[in-house]
């Protein structure tokens, strides 16, 4: 009987141990719920207060269209990025002012609407831009939705220096000798010549039939480019390789680049004319 109601009580303990420890933890674990919910929202109000102000934004896919249908009439596209980013690559018809350049007043035309184009979504010279814009009284402003990071993403038409080390700049280009192009002249093939070296250096002497467009005007002047086909030549291979590299990009032509440029053409004593 002693026994019995040692056991008894020994079961009794035993159960309100276990309701002692399941209470004990369902409170730990609404503590720690609790905690984390209040960290989630610390967070998340962290997060909003540290959010960039929302500007009025433009897609990506909406300037592309734009600009494919060169409706770009009274737009002026304002990439605020640095010089060495913006020559690298850059959107067609864009701007390179970085904040180091403003104000842009004297740059730009006031009644155009800008479109501001930072790095990405993150980047804080967005805000600084808009703003400095702002004081300039600009007023139709307009920041590109995920900046060039987006624009890249989503295959947006770029314009790149053009840079000999990169294997995907190369293929872009194909590559002749002045004696092969001396040949197709005489032979007198179908050719597309276009001299990128400067107005004064082109009035020295020139292949016959070249055009000149001066390589700082390529971007302005592309649509004086009318064929798929043209050969490049101009101060040095460099120039012409990234003037190839440029018009590849624009306009989506098979551009050669002559080996040894204009000095290795008038070295072979090929004919030139003023």
């Amino acid at each position: 009987m002693e026994e019995n109601r040692k056991e008894h009580l020994a079961l009794v303990v035993g159960f309100v141990l276990i309701l002692i420890v399941l209470i004990i933890t369902l409170f730990r674990w609404d503590s720690q719920s609790n905690k984390s919910s209040s960290a989630k929202q610390g967070s998340l109000s962290s997060t909003k207060s540290n959010e960039n102000p929302t500007f009025a934004t433009i897609s990506p896919s909406s300037l592309q269209e734009k600009i494919l249908i060169n409706n770009k009439a009274g737009m002026t596209l304002l990439d605020i990025r640095s010089f060495e980013a913006f020559s690298n690559e850059h959107i067609v018809d864009s701007i390179g002012i970085s904040l180091d350049e403003f104000p842009v007043g004297q740059k730009i035309d006031a009644r155009n609407q800008i479109i501001v184009i930072g790095q990405n979504s993150s980047d804080e010279d967005i805000a600084k831009a808009v703003e400095k814009i702002k004081e300039e009284k600009f007023k139709n402003i307009l920041v590109l939705a995920g900046g060039m990071d987006t624009w890249k993403q989503m295959l947006g038409l770029t314009v790149h220096y053009g840079d000999p080390k990169s294997f995907i700049d190369q293929s872009k280009v194909s590559y002749l000798d002045p004696q092969e192009l001396h040949d197709a002249i005489e032979s007198k093939a179908p050719l597309y010549i276009i001299d990128v070296r400067s107005k004064d250096d082109f009035s020295t002497g020139h292949i016959a039939g070249a055009i000149n467009i001066p390589f700082d005007e390529l971007e302005k002047r592309r649509g004086e480019v009318t064929e798929r086909k043209a050969v490049i030549v101009g101060i040095n291979e460099l120039q012409e390789f990234q003037a190839s590299v440029q018009l590849y990009d624009m306009l989506l032509i098979s551009p050669y680049v002559m080996r040894t440029a204009m000095p290795g053409w008038q070295s072979k004593g090929f004919e030139l004319v003023k």
